[in-house]
């Protein structure tokens, strides 16, 4: 029963929520010795998603660390993507950058959360 109301969930989104399509820029690392880490994102999007991007929700809630995570928007996707996303708490990883088509706004993955509803919720901040 649960997987059923995984793919009605699913389907729901793929044709109801979804509001926008987001371009993802997945980081490359290098470590040069004395000079540390360095993070480059390339200038062509490695994937395009159609996902529901919304504002935060209005009640604070408090993330791992005790402290209240500011984040500029939520974007919900479908779990079954094929595509990984790194966020701020991965160590030694960078985040993955996403770029809103309807107006070019660039976002930063602060967090990755499994709500196991069929979709991912990931916290992003903008990009300047």
């Amino acid at each position: 029963m649960s997987d059923r109301i995984d793919r009605a969930l699913k389907r729901v989104h793929r044709r109801e929520l979804q509001n926008t399509t987001v371009e993802v820029f997945e980081p490359t690392e290098t470590y040069t010795a004395g000079e540390g880490f360095s993070v480059a994102y390339p200038d062509v999007p490695d994937n395009r998603l159609d996902v529901r991007l919304s504002s935060p929700s209005a009640t604070t809630d408090r993330d791992p660390g005790g402290t209240t995570g500011e984040i500029d928007a939520q974007i919900s996707v479908p779990d079954d993507v094929d595509q990984e996303f790194t966020d701020m708490t991965d160590e030694q990883e960078a985040p993955v950058e996403l770029r809103d088509t309807a107006d070019g706004t660039r976002f930063e993955v602060e967090s990755v959360t499994d709500p196991h509803n069929g979709l991912l919720r990931l916290d992003v901040t903008e990009v300047s």
